[in-house]
């Protein structure tokens, strides 16, 4: 599985940020239960470690298929064969993030149990077989004529599905921060995302072409079949995903009582490093989520109007927002890993945050004439996005590892849940607002000069975004202080370095394979 909202790495021990950004201590000697850190070197542990690593990565090599398929257009063209209203696209992008509310009790729960594990499992098996119903209950409701009721069965099935994301997703987060080595993090989980990649890709490209051959031109019934075998198989695969976390050890954790337990929950909320951070984050989740399931719409009406046939939509949209995406971050995510590992965070959140002002005010420029600048757009905005992933999980991990307790430092999960129910009221609000705003400017179009491209509420909530990109920047990242991070003039060649080697590298590839054939044969 893996947690989208709460990005990935962290950096060598001496390279680790300082308390200045790490949780404050508590007065007092250390807890009682706290665990020793992990011995990674010794011979039995690293062994146990790769396997673990080994097996966390096959499965979201088939999370992966699951989270393509149920992404980009069937759940976007389920929607809309409902009949949804752009209010209920708005709320369709805010539910995930009102379902995060329940990170907290969540979190509260394992500090109390230390059962990660076992939380886990039960919450993502059960979230990723509610697509079967998801798929299928809708769809009963239109066969009964009833596509409303239908559409409101359909968001509450999707919000009970997100709030199983949301318990189960501090549990795995603080699960892995004992499991991941942190000397290694950054490149290990560049390295997990791309192999997600790996299958990510023909899942996109085989979803669009199922939908175009059966669905062109099709009636809402057929629209919505095919969109619910498409939801059922990928329910599938993640089960499968989950399956495969069976075979990882759990560290034991101490659990948490009383005054220790009220403790880790408020730790969080005293740290002011980590508030200023939560504030950097939340507002561009804010404003990422104006784009939301909006994207996908212009998309797609933008290649109708520019002449795509009913056979082609589908898959020029996954083409453009998830394929074009996931191979523009399979040559740059390890590069995000290494700098975060070797520069530190800070830098990392400047480069990608001032990048995306630009990749969301340039979606006001895309018509039907020009539609390459869309695939342009969609792949510059994953890069970007990534790093700021990276850099956000890299923090949370550090901040939530268990051998951390021996410093007095108990928050544990807690740190993984208020940032994320900080991340996620920002998000559901901004998925609420642009739902509104969509609705009340439905019908609003502005042309400034004849001939000139027609504004709608599409190009306000994408010109609304960037603005808020930009806030973020100018108001919270100033009070993010991280004292081992280098500068980002420096962060920014060590990244250019890194991705010319890695293209460069990836472009030398077949050459060599040529010339290794070439030189067998002739040995032959």
């Amino acid at each position: 599985m893996d947690v989208t909202t709460q990005p990935s790495s962290q950096g060598t021990p001496a390279e680790r940020i300082d308390s200045s950004v790490r949780p404050a201590s508590s007065a007092g000697p250390a807890p009682a239960a706290a665990r020793p850190p992990l011995d990674y070197d010794s011979p039995r542990r690293r062994w146990a470690t790769r396997r673990e690593l080994c097996l966390i990565t096959v499965a979201w090599a088939f999370g992966s298929i699951w989270l393509t398929a149920v992404s980009g257009t069937p759940v976007t063209n389920y929607a809309n064969s409902l009949q949804a209203s752009k209010f209920q696209f708005g709320l369709l992008a805010a539910l995930p993030f009102m379902a995060s509310l329940l990170s907290l009790p969540a979190s509260w729960l394992i500090e109390a149990t230390g059962q990660r594990k076992r939380i886990f499992l039960i919450s993502y098996y059960f979230h990723r077989l509610l697509w079967i119903p998801i798929a299928l209950v809708p769809l009963w409701f239109f066969t009964r004529g009833n596509p409303h009721m239908g559409m409101i069965v359909f968001l509450v099935l999707m919000f009970i599905m997100h709030t199983a994301n949301a318990v189960g997703g501090p549990a795995w987060v603080a699960w892995m921060a004992d499991i991941v080595p942190d000397r290694l993090r950054g490149r290990y989980f560049s390295r997990r995302r791309q192999w997600g990649i790996v299958t990510a890709v023909p899942t996109a490209l085989i979803v669009g072409w199922l939908l175009d051959r059966n669905t062109a031109g099709a009636d809402a019934y057929e629209v919505l079949l095919w969109c619910a075998v498409v939801l059922i198989a990928a329910a599938i695969f993640g089960v499968i995903d989950i399956h495969l976390f069976h075979y990882v050890d759990d560290p034991p954790r101490p659990r948490q009582s009383g005054r220790g337990l009220l403790k880790a929950m408020r730790e969080p909320l005293h740290n002011r490093q980590f508030l200023w951070f939560g504030g950097f984050v939340a507002t561009l989740m804010f404003a990422v989520s104006f784009m939301g399931q909006f994207v996908t719409l212009y998309v797609m009406e933008q290649l109708a109007l520019g002449g795509g046939s009913g056979r082609s939509v589908n898959s020029l949209t996954q083409l453009m927002l998830i394929v074009a995406p996931s191979v523009a971050v399979l040559f740059f995510v390890r590069a995000w890993g290494h700098a975060a590992d070797r520069m530190g965070k800070k830098p990392l959140l400047a480069m990608a945050a001032l990048g995306l002002v630009p990749i969301g005010a340039g979606w006001c420029l895309l018509t039907s004439g020009n539609i390459w600048l869309g695939y342009l757009l969609s792949a510059g905005g994953a890069i970007l996005w990534t790093g700021v992933e990276v850099a956000n999980f890299n923090l949370v991990l550090e901040m939530s590892e268990t051998s951390d307790q021996a410093n007095g430092n108990t928050g544990g999960s807690a740190y993984v849940a208020v940032n994320s129910v900080i991340i996620n009221i920002a998000g559901m609000l901004g998925g609420l607002a642009s739902g509104v705003i969509a609705e009340l400017l439905r019908d609003w179009h502005w042309q400034p000069l004849e001939g000139f491209k027609v504004f709608t509420f599409y190009e306000v909530l994408f010109a609304l975004s960037a603005l808020l990109r930009l806030a973020a920047v100018v108001i919270f990242l100033p009070f993010i202080h991280e004292p081992a991070a280098k500068p980002t003039h420096e962060a920014l060649k060590f990244m250019t370095a890194n991705i010319y080697n890695n293209i460069f590298n990836a472009v030398q590839q077949p050459l060599k394979l040529f010339r290794a054939v070439r030189n067998g044969g002739r040995e032959g």
